[in-house]
């Protein structure tokens, strides 16, 4: 039991907003990270770390074989969705300001245990994607050398009948060396390439919209038919095909969060950071939107080459020329996506070895304001990764682990509410007794929700009434209390809002394969070993535990 009680301590607010409670290097004269990154510098991070990945990878695809011209619908779709789980980031990022993003809100509404497996999900979204990133961008630089210069690399950078690939460690290796030399070089890349990224569409937008077809995008919304997508049938186009491209285009917001992530560098995070996570969406939204727009309308949706979209419509116009600077631009820029991923990925470490669950060196600020030996330890892992893991077999995995990390924020999120909440007619307990019944609630909608979620993927829909069942009774609940007044941002309409975003999150994990599910849930199983090996030991629950006994003797 008592095992069980330090698993699930929640982090008290003031711990978590407070820089002096470090377990590894406490007191008030330690090295603090420096507060550099304005509100520009958090949009250029957030839209540099999603833009590009979804239009330059996955419009041509989702155009092709799922949602025909209505593909511009699927990303409407899916940036509402991801617009439901940037309304909990914004209002917990203004609640706790510091580094850590899903794995500092974990900690303080669901549990030291919860906040560990929030860490290691996050490892996936940041630190390992990155790596595959750099696999993905190897593969894009080796075309493209091949295709615009004629010339092929050393054969030895990455030989065919291997797993090596020193293009990716390369890029890794570099990322890790700028991160190194502090925030200030990092966040110039970041808004050098990112800028490069918004030109590079731009062009793709006013030059494909300015040889627009009408007549290619009828029907906007083709009749329904079974395809053959990755080797398996599958029904698209119609609205069903329009759903099944929101799923896809959903990868293609994310990122949104490391803005999240670096709220411990943000001035004014109150401020800034709701601003950011809704200018990357909408950023993202937007230009995601229109190239797609452009695409559809420069070439028939059944002649795009979901593999070199944007290069095949141009040349399918007679503009080579733009078929070049495209190509070239989306190589010259694509590394940004794995340079944000990794520049998050120290910080999440930093704050779990505050909190005792990491080894101390993971924490450690040096003069100025750097993680240096987190950033190099990190580095030296991600890099590795690049070179020897082939990353085709592991983006579902990858994405479930981003899928689940989501739904763990619009989680804590309600708790958090529920925690806060104060009834209007009752006295404390039974207060006491609606926040048990909330917590109750919460549990039990994420149960149903998922069992929701994976039945209609079958077309069998007897757990949704009780999904939404559990639904109302939460806000039934909600009504009848009122949070303490805050002057930070908060997000609007809960708890519908983030119930409908951890639907959503569960309707696009429950279309995974077995496989990917079979490997998040030995991820998951890891972190638990981990936390009961290791961190439990270490940790700020175990060390207030033992202030509370010596106290009380």
């Amino acid at each position: 039991m008592q095992a069980l009680r330090l698993a699930f301590w929640r982090k008290p607010l003031h711990l978590e907003t407070s820089s002096s409670h470090s377990l590894q290097h406490g007191g008030d004269d330690a090295p603090e990270m420096v507060r550099t990154l304005g509100l520009f510098d958090l949009v250029m991070i957030g839209i540099g770390g999603t833009v590009g990945s979804g239009v330059f990878a996955t419009a041509g695809l989702i155009a092709s074989s799922y949602a025909g011209p209505a593909a511009t619908l699927s990303w409407l779709l899916a940036g509402a969705g991801c617009l439901l789980s940037g309304l909990s980031f914004m209002e917990l990022a203004c609640l706790i300001p510091s580094a850590g993003s899903t794995y500092a809100y974990a900690y303080h509404a669901l549990g030291e245990l919860p906040a560990l497996v929030a860490g290691f999900l996050l490892t996936l979204e940041y630190g390992v994607s990155s790596a595959g990133g750099a696999r993905s961008w190897s593969d894009k630089l080796t075309q493209w050398m091949e295709s615009q210069l004629g010339v092929q690399g050393p054969e030895w950078m990455k030989p065919k009948d291997s797993v090596v690939d020193l293009y990716a460690g390369l890029l890794m290796a570099g990322s890790t060396a700028i991160v190194l030399c502090g925030m200030q070089a990092g966040k110039l890349v970041v808004n050098v390439v990112t800028m490069t990224k918004i030109t590079v569409v731009a062009f793709i937008i006013v030059v494909g919209l300015a040889n627009f077809d009408a007549g290619r995008i009828s029907p906007f919304v083709p009749d329904q038919s079974v395809v053959e997508v990755n080797g398996k049938e599958t029904v698209a186009f119609g609205w069903p095909g329009v759903l099944l491209g929101a799923s896809a285009s959903f990868y293609g917001y994310i990122g949104y969060d490391e803005v999240c992530c670096l709220a411990g560098e943000a001035k004014d995070p109150a401020r800034n950071i709701p601003r950011a996570v809704v200018g990357t969406i909408l950023g993202a939204a937007t230009l995601s939107i229109l190239a797609t727009f452009a695409l559809v309308g420069m070439q028939k949706y059944t002649d795009i080459d979901a593999e070199e979209s944007y290069g095949n419509a141009f040349t399918s116009i007679g503009m080579d020329w733009a078929a070049s600077f495209v190509a070239s631009g989306e190589v010259l820029t694509m590394p940004i996506t794995s340079f944000i991923g990794f520049m998050a990925q120290p910080r999440v470490q930093y704050a779990m070895a505050k909190d005792g669950l990491l080894p101390a060196t993971f924490a450690e600020v040096d003069a100025k304001g750097n993680l240096f030996r987190g950033t190099l330890l990190c580095g030296i892992g991600v890099t590795a990764l690049a070179v020897f893991v082939p990353f085709h077999v592991l983006w579902n995995f990858i994405s479930l682990g981003i899928l689940v990390a989501f739904n763990l924020t619009n989680s804590s999120l309600l708790f958090v509410r529920a925690s806060n909440s104060t009834n209007v007619e009752e006295g404390e307990a039974e207060d006491a007794t609606v926040k048990r019944s909330q917590g109750a609630m919460i549990a039990g909608y994420l149960i149903s929700s998922f069992l929701a979620a994976f039945h209609w993927q079958k077309e069998v829909v007897a757990s949704v009434p009780l999904s939404a069942t559990t639904d109302i009774s939460l806000f039934d609940s909600y009504m009848r209390t009122v949070g303490p007044f805050t002057s930070t941002f908060r997000a609007p309409f809960v708890p519908f809002a983030p119930c409908v975003a951890i639907f959503f999150n569960w309707f696009l994990f429950a279309q995974m394969d077995g496989m990917s599910v079979l490997l998040i849930l030995l991820w998951l199983l890891l972190a638990v070993v981990v936390y009961f090996g290791y961190s439990r030991h270490h940790s700020l629950a175990f060390q207030q535990t033992k202030y509370q006994q010596l106290a009380q003797n």
